[in-house]
């Protein structure tokens, strides 16, 4: 039997149905398909020794392979990013121990990171973790359901996430807000887990895949990221990730 080791992998789980924006994942208004801009930035990071994308689309895998990504096939039947990625962890070597899953509508989040997150796992710190970024006080996204929230514990693991406003601050108080950022870092144990996993239906009701570890009594810590980057959600986020990508190549 293979012991798994401190190597480490990022999948990168792609679907081409999107409810909120059809046909998300191919979007290519930038030049190149929107989930191989995430697949660019686990490419930066220095923690992986493999990257990989993660599909039931023979039109994502092909794209996918086209621009020289690995790609596993998965099946359609995979009902969220984390189960299509311990699908595909099934079938990558043994010996890799940590694996960061980055849903494939983050095409921002920074290399660092990512690195950041492999070395929380290294650390024994938690068997699973993720980023977040404070929401500054009034801030109109901490109402947006589009925008998840995360309520963390005073060591940092994650107490609760919604697409509600939380915590509820009263009138006259103050409390920092957390914006969650859509990557988790699992070990090879935890990631393979989770398809077994039962659900009392609270993932399913806040449409939260992440409530479905914190119920089954999975840490997760939650690390603060130094950069502050946006989910794809809808046309109106797609458009604004354009802004900022043409600002960055153009800051004259």
């Amino acid at each position: 039997m293979t012991v798994p080791s401190d190597r480490a992998a990022a999948i990168i789980p792609v679907r081409l149905d999107s409810q909120r924006l059809p046909g998300k994942a191919m979007l290519d208004e930038s030049g190149r398909p929107l989930f191989l801009h995430t697949w660019d930035q686990a490419m930066a990071a220095s923690a992986f020794d493999r990257v990989f994308v993660a599909t039931d689309s023979d039109v994502i895998a092909d794209a996918a392979a086209t621009h020289g990504a690995e790609v596993i096939r998965t099946s359609p039947e995979c009902r969220t990013g984390s189960e299509r990625c311990a699908e595909a962890a099934r079938d990558i070597d043994p010996a890799i121990g940590h694996f960061v899953d980055i849903q494939g509508d983050w095409p921002e989040v920074e290399p660092r990171d990512l690195d950041a997150l492999v070395a929380c796992l290294r650390a024994d710190t938690a068997p699973s973790a993720t980023l977040a970024v404070p929401l500054e006080h009034g801030d109109p996204h901490a109402t947006d359901p589009n925008v998840v929230k995360v309520v963390r514990e005073l060591g940092g693991a994650a107490m609760y996430f919604s697409r509600a406003t939380i915590p509820h601050v009263r009138e006259g108080k103050r409390y920092p807000s957390l914006r969650h950022i859509g990557v988790y870092a699992f070990t090879r144990e935890t990631l393979l887990s989770i398809p077994a996993l039962p659900s009392s239906g609270l993932a399913e009701a806040e449409g939260l895949e992440q409530l479905r570890f914190l119920e089954n009594g999975i840490p997760m810590q939650v690390l603060d990221a130094t950069g502050a980057p946006w989910g794809i959600e809808s046309r109106g986020d797609y458009d604004a990730f354009l802004g900022r990508l043409s600002r960055r190549s153009d800051p004259s």
